[in-house]
């Protein structure tokens, strides 16, 4: 069995995986062909059985690699035994992905409450990018001033302006934002000292990401989030004075937000919020889609408040189990018309 593993890199990449899984996933590749070039269930056990195999990531790379062999099978050479061989192997429960959790979103009312909260400028454009344009923190990272369309907003200033941003495994796509904050961004940028088009808006100092470790970058502006989320009240705290988790204000809540915001305030359609997203797949789309109970309850009063009891429970027979005994009812017309034959 003979594998590129540049091919099954670009199997991943295709996948929108983080960088970060990518480069577990390529460890895994090299520590699994120590334990044999085959993928049959005597390989695999023998590699979930060390100690390098335990984790869900290593998990995760199992389940990966053996769907790339069975899609790519012509490519790799696999005879149909061996095809057969990779089919049959019983693969872990676990994927190496987490559940995730149901986040509730924030409103825009609440959106400008947290961004009255932050001091600087920068810490509030952070927040409103990220939400009006539904960022990824990786997305954000990465903006530079050249990543926005300036020469054809400018021609008509009153439409969305057009931001390059790289979102999953360096994935290009277009965020859009409304012309105020186009407006702010270009004032910000003419107030601060960029060294050249090509700086980071909010990365000081750097102007290549080679050997940067993206993952503490921004990490001073999460924490303001924090901050601002406890001082706002949105942020709700136990009684041991930990933050309850379903609360917390973070960059994916706010991504989240916005999808909800186009989907139940501006009432947009799920192909182009899937646009709007930069989701290769409607089903991401889709989780980003909540519905609140306060929602459920107004479509319920709206929907069904006409709606009589049900026709077994109306004839019901009084004082039975399923009503409320009712009192009898005499018919008035009756007694009057009776008096006028006696009389």
């Amino acid at each position: 069995m003979k594998i590129e593993l540049t091919n099954f890199q670009d199997f991943l990449e295709n996948k929108d995986l983080k960088k970060s899984t990518i480069t577990k996933y390529t460890y895994y590749f090299f520590c699994y062909m120590k334990f044999g070039r085959k993928f049959n269930q005597e390989i695999v056990n023998r590699f979930l059985s060390n100690r390098v195999g335990k984790g869900a990531a290593a998990r995760g790379f199992l389940i990966n690699f053996k769907k790339f062999l069975l899609l790519n099978y012509r490519e790799i050479g696999l005879s149909r035994e061996e095809r057969l061989e990779v089919s049959e192997v019983e693969m872990p429960e676990k994927s190496g992905r987490t559940k995730e959790r149901l986040i509730k979103p924030l409103t825009e009312e609440q959106i400008w409450k947290l961004e009255r909260l932050f001091e600087t400028e920068k810490d509030k454009l952070q927040l409103l990018l990220t939400f009006y344009g539904g960022l990824r923190i990786g997305e954000l990272r990465k903006i530079q001033i050249i990543s926005f369309n300036w020469e054809e907003w400018k021609k008509d200033m009153t439409r969305y302006g057009e931001c390059r941003v790289y979102g999953k495994g360096d994935k290009e796509g277009i965020a859009f934002f409304p012309p105020w904050l186009m407006k702010r961004v270009a004032i910000f940028i003419k107030s601060n000292k960029f060294k050249s088009l090509s700086s980071y808006i909010f990365l000081h100092n750097v102007t290549n990401l080679e050997n940067i470790n993206l993952e503490n970058k921004l990490r001073g502006w999460q924490d303001r989030l924090k901050e601002v989320g406890l001082k706002s009240g949105i942020m709700k705290k136990d009684h041991l004075g930990k933050v309850i988790e379903e609360t917390n204000v973070h960059p994916h809540r706010l991504r989240h937000s916005f999808g909800y915001y186009l989907k139940n305030v501006k009432k947009l359609d799920i192909r182009d919020i899937q646009e709007f997203m930069r989701h290769s797949k409607i089903t991401s789309t889709q989780r980003y889609t909540y519905v609140s109970r306060e929602d459920l309850h107004k479509l319920l009063s709206e929907k069904f408040s006409g709606d009589q009891l049900p026709l077994q429970q109306a004839e019901a027979k009084p004082g039975s189990s399923c009503s409320e005994p009712q009192p009898e009812h005499t018919n008035t017309q009756q007694l009057e018309h009776k008096s006028d034959l006696t009389q």
